[in-house]
This record gives structure tokens, C-alpha cells and sequence, in this order.
């Protein structure tokens, strides 16, 4: 719920407007995510097996265009992301979590994280609808998903990099979690992603 929050603020669409839904979505990607780590034992896969169905869940739930869903499942994804590795290097600095606790499945210390991270996340996306922040070149939803529409080269292209790019990234975070050495590195690549498709959203915006 917190990371539908980021998705739908960044781009100011309502949020309320679509609470039953979007309920419906993040019990269902809670319920996938708890299968793959804590039945199946695969948690590795997890991050990637969210972002598809956060694209799906927007498209045939939400009515949002195959490319817009792409668009802000990877903002928000990344956003999220981002805030995940600043809470638990500030909790980390304070002393009230350890790298070991970080790695485990469950505990008080990956609650922590995990509410800290929430808590973080809805503070955000407050504050870009209160000082009235984000973009607006995407339409709101709900939309005719059966309307035909020409896609532009450009924008399919553009939608197949961040497909790649974010299930690359959601498949290797945690195999680098693992390695603590590694995580400044993973952050920098994270931001650096943000980075990019903020800046292309925001000069989308200005053209709009």
C-alpha cells in the first residue's frame, strides 16, 4: 500500500478514490510476497514476481495503459527502493538494527525496517500532494483499454528498457543484500535509475 501510495502521488491521480482496489492490490502482492520467501524459499525472485504483477494488477484493476503501468510501477518501485536503503543505513548508524537482522525473513529487526520504511513512504507521498508536487502528463485512470491506440516507437522502446532495467535490478538486490560491501554500490545504481526517469517525466511534463 505504501509503494501504491508513492506510484499514485508521484503522478496525482487520487488515491482514495480507488481505496477498495487498490486494497485488493497490495493484499494480493502481500500474499504473493509471503509465498515466495516464507513457503516457497525463493526470496530471490521476489522483487521481480511484484513488479509484474503491480503492471498487471494496474492494467486490469486500475485501467492503466500498458506503458503508463510500466512507467509508474518503476518510479515507484525505485522510490520505494531508494527509501528501503536510507531507513535501514539510519537505523544502522543508530545502532537499532544489525546487517545480520537486515537478512533474515522475519524478526524485530526487519520490522523495523519495514514499518520504518512504510511510515516513510506515506509521509512522501503527503507531502506531494500537499505542496501539490509530482507529474501530470499521465491521464488519470480509469481508461478504455480497448480503444485503439498507435504506440510510438520511441514509447514502446522506452518501456521495454525499463521492463529489463527494473526486473535486472529487482533480481539482483538480493543477492547483493547479502554482501554488505556491495549495498553503497546497489544504492547508486537505484538512484541513478530514479534519477534518469525522473528527469525524462519531468521534461515529458514541461512538453505537455
Amino acid at each position: 500500500m505504501a509503494i501504491l501510495a508513492l506510484m499514485f502521488k508521484t503522478f496525482r491521480w487520487p488515491f482514495w478514490e480507488f481505496g477498495a482496489k487498490l486494497s485488493l492490490i497490495a493484499v494480493t502482492l502481500s500474499v504473493a510476497s509471503y509465498l515466495i520467501r516464507m513457503v516457497w524459499d525463493i526470496p530471490s525472485y521476489d522483487l521481480a514476481v511484484q513488479f509484474i504483477l503491480y503492471v498487471v494488477l494496474l492494467r486490469y484493476l486500475i485501467k492503466v495503459s500498458l506503458f503508463h503501468a510500466v512507467d509508474v510501477t518503476a518510479v515507484g518501485c525505485l522510490a520505494f527502493n531508494v527509501i528501503q536503503f536510507i531507513v535501514y543505513f539510519s537505523l544502522l548508524a543508530a545502532g537499532i538494527v544489525s546487517a545480520e537482522e537486515a537478512q533474515q525473513p522475519a524478526g524485530t529487526g526487519i520490522f523495523i525496517i519495514q514499518v520504518s520504511c512504510e511510515l516513510c513512504s506515506f509521509g512522501i507521498a503527503y507531502l506531494l500532494y500537499r505542496f501539490h508536487y509530482g507529474f501530470s502528463f499521465l491521464m488519470k485512470p480509469p481508461l478504455d483499454l480497448y480503444m485503439s491506440r498507435k504506440s510510438s516507437g520511441g514509447q514502446l522502446a522506452k518501456t521495454v528498457i525499463n521492463t529489463i532495467g527494473i526486473l535486472a535490478i529487482s533480481s539482483s538486490v538480493y543477492w547483493l543484500l547479502n554482501y554488505q560491501e556491495y549495498l553503497l554500490i546497489l544504492l547508486m545504481v537505484i538512484l541513478g535509475a530514479l534519477a534518469i526517469l525522473v528527469y525524462l517525466y519531468y521534461k515529458k511534463d514541461l512538453q505537455d
